[in-house]
């Protein structure tokens, strides 16, 4: 297995589908072929009312299928732009029987992925959560260190649905994986030779030019289901690869509904309803994470589903989307009964892409690739740029990747708490959140903190952030540094280090968690030679202490 540099092309289409980097705040729709009915009648014919209702719009309707809601999917004769379909939607709403129509919208990603090589790992033979920021670094990571050590060997194990790309082998995964399904409907976009079956597996949804609408551009395989449910549930403390959220206790749940050129929105909310409370689904989901996204706001057929799931017992949490806009022109973002989940940087402000506004619920580590990819989320993947190859690990960035954060951290409240409600989970994951250490507005109630949510579920006292360390001193050898410090705290549960070398303007280039073990401890850095100068502070799942910096110390080469 390898990494290896390529970038995604952008498809210039809605908002978050695929970890977004949209500037543009244009809420645009694209070209959709099917129209969504809900009749008054639950028994209508379906045959019989395409070709009654096509001579009101002057198109000819073919009948697809019924939803799962009850609702009527009606295929026209090609993609039309959204301007025709008003006008038709405007005709068939005045049709007496015709309850609402909508547009069955086509969901496009819009993607612009920077995938670097990660140095210093041959396969997936070397642990690599150093790398993940986003899950202990004070400023900007979600704290799952303080949710991790919380939890128990006998707590239960729970279900999270990812409506997405579906899934992709992967062995730092595969063992977290249960059955799924396959809910695309149409041929023309499964890329697996056939409509809907049990088989959740990803064959790609690269793209060539003109594929998915006049004028798109090419793209290659994403492999975004993949990503999204490594976050939520890769194997952690395995000695190997990355680590997810769900520390084990999350198994996920794969249910396919983006092909070539997105999904359709009539088969995601069937999606949302199978995963919550299909009949023929052994593993019901206590969460649904949906990192996805389109134009406008929340339609009939996705709000009736999300409700079914909700009544259900299902937490759905949703991506706010990538188009630096106000969330509320973007659905599912704007639906009710969900989280929405807005992205932050590295420094704990909002990513220069996340929507915002007020159906923000509360924001999570989306990254920042275009400050070095390195501040991305790094989770699993595959290399393949077409069909599936090897499997690998990349950084990706977007509402896509802050979503997964708050979907696992809200399966491991239904692992302590099994009875607890959707509205309890939005509750004590709002409430628990922490302040934005910088700019954030309308990014909802603060960044996801895994720690204090879990806390707040037991009943627990959140401790008070930790007193700075004293007498940090920093001395040379040849090639390597020694540090050394006091414990002024009692309530640390580690220490964070950084360096820089002597005239740099940023620190962060190393760092290294320590974890507390005595009153003084000690950290042993190798180096090569030149200037350094290093900083510490405490942390815990209550915030972190104000730096200590150490003298200047001069390192001769080993």
């Amino acid at each position: 297995m390898k990494i290896r540099n390529f970038r995604f092309l952008p498809l210039l289409g809605l908002a978050s589908l695929i970890s977004l980097n949209a500037a543009a705040t244009t809420v645009e729709h694209k070209p959709t072929d099917q129209i969504i009915i809900q009749f008054d009648s639950a028994n209508v014919e379906g045959n019989s009312k395409a070709r009654t209702l096509s001579t009101r719009i002057n198109r000819k309707l073919v009948f697809v299928r019924k939803t799962s809601q009850g609702a009527y999917v009606f295929k026209l004769p090609a993609r039309e732009n959204f301007a025709s379909l008003k006008n038709y939607l405007k005709v068939l709403k005045a049709v007496s029987g015709i309850k609402h129509a909508e547009a069955d919208q086509m969901m496009f990603a819009i993607d612009d992925l920077a995938i670097p090589p990660v140095e210093g790992i041959v396969g997936a033979q070397k642990p690599i959560y150093d790398l993940q920021w986003h899950y202990f670094e004070p400023a900007g990571g979600m704290n799952a260190d303080g949710a991790w050590s919380q939890l128990d060997s006998s707590d239960s194990v729970v279900n999270v649905a990812v409506l997405d790309t579906g899934i992709t082998a992967h062995p730092d995964l595969d063992g977290n994986i249960i059955s799924g399904t396959d809910m695309i409907t149409a041929k023309s976009i499964s890329n697996d030779g056939d409509g809907r079956d049990a088989d959740p597996s990803d064959p790609g949804d690269w793209v060539s030019r003109g594929e998915c609408y006049l004028g798109s551009p090419a793209s290659n395989s994403s492999w975004h289901g993949t990503h999204v449910s490594g976050t939520i549930s890769a194997f952690t403390n395995n000695s190997t690869g990355v680590a997810g959220v769900g520390y084990n206790k999350i198994n996920i749940v794969p249910v396919r509904i983006l092909g070539k050129c997105g999904g359709y929105t009539s088969d995601i909310a069937d999606a949302i309803v199978w995963a919550a409370t299909g009949a023929d689904n052994p593993n019901k989901a206590q969460v649904i994470n949906m990192s996805i996204g389109g134009a406008g706001s929340c339609n009939a057929i996705y709000q009736q589903a999300i409700d079914t799931a909700v009544a259900a017992g299902t937490t759905i949490v949703v991506a706010a989307g990538n188009s630096d806009d106000d969330a509320a022109n973007y659905t599912p973002a704007s639906c009710d009964n969900v989280i929405s989940v807005a992205a932050t940087n590295r420094a704990g402000g909002r990513s220069y892409y996340s929507n915002y506004g007020d159906v923000v619920d509360i924001a999570a580590p989306g990254g920042e690739t275009n400050s070095g990819a390195r501040n991305g989320i790094l989770s699993t993947l595959n290399e393949g740029t077409t069909a599936p190859e090897a499997p690998t690990y990349a950084y990706y960035q977007g509402t896509s990747m802050a979503t997964p954060h708050v979907a696992a951290v809200a399966g491991l409240l239904y692992v302590k708490k099994p009875s607890i409600t959707p509205a309890e989970v939005k509750a004590v994951l709002t409430s628990s959140a922490r302040e934005f250490p910088a700019q954030c507005v309308q990014c909802g109630s603060g960044i996801l903190d895994a720690g204090a949510a879990i806390a707040a579920l037991e009943g627990s006292t959140t401790p008070t952030a930790p007193d700075a360390p004293s007498n940090f001193n920093a001395s040379s050898g040849a090639g390597t540094v020694s540090l050394s410090w006091t414990d002024q705290s009692s309530n640390e549960t580690g220490f964070y280090l950084e360096k820089r070398r002597k005239f740099a303007g940023q620190w962060g280039a190393y760092r290294s968690v320590v974890t507390a073990a005595a009153d003084s401890t000690t950290y042993q850095d190798s180096v090569f030679g030149g200037s350094y100068q290093y900083r510490i502070r405490s942390q815990n799942s209550a915030g972190v202490s104000a730096w200590v910096m150490s003298a200047e110390v001069t390192v001769l080469r080993n």
